[in-house]
């Protein structure tokens, strides 16, 4: 084109260099008069593309390959020819664009986990075997939990490229080494214990000192959550549906990934009427949505308050996700209610899928479970 230069960038290896096009084309009026250019895009364009090329050098890891016999023109040559679709970290940014899980932010930490594992943002599919997997999770032996919630949204956006890219006639990536890597199972969590009847007791008792009202919100919060199954922060922000005193709603966390849309129904039981008729919404069943920007900061508030709530009933460690556990513990502990049913309240699969094809859904058993469970341990403050 007249009047424009073009612009390359030079690798050197072994003091013997190669000169090639970086597809970047610059006008006169760009250049000052020793040729530097003044365009702050351009070059930011033009840094963008030389720390992602160098990333595909690092990628080669050329001292394993013996860098003494390797020419730069070799190089260059093997970093320009590695199509965009074979290179894992081009793939997952596309992917990420179009994802609607509510685990998003999950696999963008992970991309920046991996990252800092390789040194670099460019990692083509051939390069993901079974020896770098294992490296990686070796990488992660102090965090059990992001070893394997990790590795699991590695394997998940390596197995949807394999779907969309592979066709019956071509075969864009051509091993899957999870078939022979074992991704490492989730821990157990230990960190989280739950409470005595006395413990939600005095919880129900806490009366926040006044202009104290992200304890208060928090207490009563928690009792809610005891009483309507367990149910998350989450939910309680983003539920929408309440007729005939019965919640019905998705769980948040579990309704993109199951084809029953992980539907539940809470019956709300007379006990804490009050307190729904406190945080009753306009839009939605509860306020918080108008109290709070974002379920993760409503999640973050109760948690700080609660810490203000534990001080005062001696629990230190006191969380929010105390109540669902502690829900579920007192109902097979307790009232020895059926695992299986205590898995229904708290709205997970289970282990009777088949039989769940047959059985045509009614809640009823597990809210007559729940209404056992309140009038247990709050006996002494329920009107008979």
């Amino acid at each position: 084109m007249a009047g424009t230069h073009k612009v390359s960038y030079r690798l050197s290896i072994n003091g013997k260099a190669k000169v090639f096009d970086s597809g970047v084309r610059v006008r006169e009026s760009d250049l000052t008069r020793d040729l530097h250019i003044k365009d702050y895009r351009l070059l930011s364009e033009l840094e963008k593309k030389r720390l992602e090329l160098l990333d595909r050098v690092y990628s080669m890891e050329l001292k394993s390959l013996g860098v003494r016999n390797i020419s730069a023109e070799w190089v260059v040559n093997k970093i320009l020819s590695v199509p965009a679709e074979q290179e894992f970290f081009a793939y997952a940014n596309r992917w990420l664009d179009r994802c609607t899980l509510r685990g998003r932010r999950n696999y963008v930490t992970m991309l920046n986990k991996l990252e800092k594992f390789l040194g670099h943002r460019y990692l083509p599919f051939i390069n993901i075997t079974y020896d770098m997997l294992v490296k990686f999770e070796q990488s992660m032996s102090s965090c059990p939990r992001a070893k394997t919630m990790y590795i699991a949204g590695l394997r998940h956006i390596y197995r949807e490229a394999m779907r969309e890219l592979n066709t019956d006639y071509e075969k864009v990536i051509h091993d899957d080494p999870f078939t022979r890597y074992r991704a490492p199972r989730q821990q157990p969590r230990t960190s989280v214990r739950a409470l005595e009847v006395a413990d939600i007791i005095n919880i129900y008792n806490f009366k926040a000192k006044p202009r104290h009202r992200r304890a208060q919100t928090a207490r009563d919060c928690f009792i809610l959550s005891f009483c309507l199954m367990g149910m998350n922060s989450a939910d309680l922000y983003d539920c929408s549906d309440m007729s005939r005193n019965t919640i019905r709603y998705c769980r948040v966390k579990t309704r993109n990934r199951r084809a029953d849309k992980a539907y539940i129904e809470v019956a709300v039981h007379p006990f804490i009427q009050k307190l729904v008729r406190k945080y009753r919404g306009c839009r939605r069943v509860f306020k918080f949505s108008q109290m709070y920007t974002t379920p993760e900061i409503f999640n973050r508030e109760l948690n700080t308050g609660l810490k203000e709530v534990g001080k005062e009933v001696g629990i230190p460690t006191l969380s929010f996700y105390q109540a669902r556990h502690t829900f579920a513990t007192l109902s097979r502990n307790l009232l020895r209610i059926a695992k299986s049913d205590v898995d229904e309240a708290l709205n997970h699969i289970g282990s009777l899928e088949l039989a769940d094809i047959y059985i045509k859904k009614d809640f009823t058993i597990i809210n007559e479970n729940n209404t056992r469970l309140i009038e247990t341990v709050f006996a002494d403050y329920i009107k008979k």
